[in-house]
């Protein structure tokens, strides 16, 4: 399986991000610890150059494996379950632009918090508001078809989002949509907070996957908290994973000393 990191242009300090500012900088950084994909995390896809990227891409042979679009609802308040229609609107509008970059970088685009939150404990009134943020993702995974990318929906804990907690739940999202190019993004910190067993989720999940943040239990470098990473790479590699395992840690103690200790931990687990 192929290693990646995150990186971002903007300072988001309290997004789990290993390297802020400098691209040039991460790619060099992947570089030189010898993984294979630069994840990006963008406020909006004009963050970046979109020659910029692709050069760096080429330079080091380094791959762009999703973007990812949390930023917009964490600095902006974009989300897909906003009740307002406008503010549904401006994020499906964001999330396009991140579409055009991905193409042209041969990226995927992430959903996760900026599918946002139902805040409403009145039934009817839920399915109503789930239903709207649903018909955002499917015109997200509409607009992203005829350009050859993949949408990767990501399932949060109960703390970040409340109606897609779960693999399972993003499971009955995928087969509600029915959206060919609409993946799962499984996330091991929040799979430690939601999922009663880790591997049979994952196993569940097969072909569904398509994309892995690895991340330890205290969102930290593998290694770091109590996650038992042989199995998840056991698991993953029996249903026939292979995508990146990108690392969407925080950077602790620093950042370079993060991803040396995630391959370290990686590299343990597949000798275990």
């Amino acid at each position: 399986m192929r290693i990646a990191i995150t990186a971002t242009p903007s300072q988001a300090r309290a997004a789990p991000i290993l390297l802020r500012g400098d691209l040039a900088a991460a790619f060099r950084q992947a570089s030189e610890f010898g993984c294979q994909g630069v994840e990006l995390h963008l406020r909006r896809a004009a963050d970046v150059d979109v020659q910029a990227v692709r050069r760096l891409a080429a330079e080091y042979g380094i791959a762009v494996p999703t973007l990812g679009t949390g930023l917009a609802a964490a600095e902006d308040g974009l989300t897909f379950s906003d009740p307002q229609a406008e503010i549904r609107a401006r994020a499906v509008e964001r999330v396009r632009g991140h579409i055009t970059l991905a193409a042209e970088v041969g990226s995927a685009v992430t959903i996760g918090s900026i599918s946002g939150r139902l805040r409403s404990a009145d039934g009817e009134e839920r399915r109503a508001r789930r239903s709207k943020a649903l018909e955002c993702l499917a015109q997200v995974c509409r607009a992203a078809e005829p350009l050859g990318v993949t949408v990767l929906l990501e399932p949060l804990n109960r703390y970040e989002c409340d109606y897609i907690n779960t693999l399972a739940d993003g499971m009955s999202v995928l087969a509600e949509i029915g959206a060919r190019n609409l993946k799962l993004l499984a996330d091991t910190f929040h799979m430690n907070i939601e999922e009663v067993d880790l591997a049979a989720s994952l196993t569940a999940t097969g072909s569904g996957l398509g994309h892995v943040h690895l991340a330890d239990t205290n969102r930290q470098a593998p290694g770091h908290g109590h996650l038992d990473v042989a199995s998840i790479l056991a698991t993953l590699a029996a249903i026939g994973y292979d995508g990146y395992l990108s690392l969407e840690i925080l950077p602790a103690p620093d950042a370079s000393r993060a991803i040396r200790d995630s391959i370290d931990a990686i590299r343990a687990a597949h000798q275990a």
